[in-house]
Parts: structure tokens; C-alpha cells; sequence
């Protein structure tokens, strides 16, 4: 019984290892594509190797008025992901609400900023300098009027992109 039960616990810590994928190296940088200025990805990734990514592109919703043609900036985040392959790395993406840097702003768990869940990121890296950059955003039916994500568009596509060189 002690044996059954020692390796039923060794398989599953054995599975468990087997499943954690390394990256195949850090991809923490600025990425955009060399031909489409005025967008761009920001990575960051932890030392438990989850990679951060900020998208930041354009909103449809959001038209300058100040500039015909133009429209605002939009965040669209990644705060978790998981490694699918040493070079291929996805997570869920959000659209948030926020105050200004220059503003206070206390926590308030009772009323706390929106995050909406509206897709999908994932990455696959050629090599260091060089990756695909796959999006699907599908905003949820339903939401409130307040919400950060209510009346964005669904969209998708895939991009190449590459290290920003200093």
C-alpha cells in the first residue's frame, strides 16, 4: 500500500516537472514592426520566467478630435501567461480602467477598477531578435457601458515582429 501510494506521489510530482516548459531565453524588450510605426509590444519577463506583455496600439472606439484620423492610445495587457514550447508562449488579455499617474487614487475593494477579459496574445520567437505576434480579442457580450472593453471591436491577426536595437 505504502509503495502504491509512494509512486502514485513520485508520477505525479514526475508528470508535474515534465510539464513546466524552460523558455528558450529571456525576450524581455521593446518589439514592433519595422514597417507599421506607432505600435509596439513591451515583454518583460520574471524570473519564474511568466512573461508580461503590454500591447499598445490604437483604440477604434476612441477617435482624436483634436488630430481627423488620429485616435486614442489603448493598453491591452497579458499579466500571465504559460509556455506552450521553449519558444512559443500565450495567456489571456485584458482591457483596464484607470486613474492617472498624477491623480490619487486609493483602493477601494467594494468599488474596485474594471479588468475585462477580451482574448488572447501569443508569441512564437524565430530566435532572439525575431517572433510572430498572434491576437484574438473577443470582447464578452453584455458588458456595462462603464466597462473598459464595452463596444470594442472583435479582431484578430497575426504580425512579425522583431527587438527594438538601442
Amino acid at each position: 500500500m505504502i509503495r502504491r501510494l509512494l509512486a502514485a506521489v513520485a508520477c505525479a510530482a514526475a508528470l508535474h516537472c515534465a510539464a513546466q516548459v524552460t523558455p528558450a531565453a529571456n525576450y524581455s524588450d521593446i518589439w514592433y514592426n519595422t514597417s507599421e510605426s506607432g505600435w509596439g509590444v513591451t515583454l518583460t519577463q520574471h524570473q519564474s520566467n511568466n512573461l508580461f506583455a503590454v500591447w499598445y496600439t490604437y483604440d477604434p472606439r476612441e477617435p482624436d478630435p483634436s488630430q481627423a484620423g488620429n485616435f486614442k492610445p489603448l493598453w491591452i495587457v497579458m499579466p500571465a501567461s504559460r509556455w506552450i514550447t521553449p519558444t512559443q508562449v500565450t495567456g489571456d488579455v485584458y482591457v483596464t480602467n484607470g486613474t492617472p499617474f498624477f491623480q490619487p487614487w486609493s483602493f477601494n475593494a467594494t468599488n474596485p477598477l474594471p479588468v475585462t477579459r477580451v482574448g488572447t496574445f501569443t508569441f512564437t520567437f524565430s530566435d532572439t531578435s525575431h517572433a510572430t505576434f498572434a491576437y484574438s480579442i473577443a470582447p464578452p457580450a453584455g458588458l456595462a457601458s462603464t466597462d473598459p472593453a464595452f463596444g470594442l471591436p472583435s479582431f484578430s491577426g497575426t504580425k512579425t515582429i522583431e527587438r527594438q536595437l538601442f
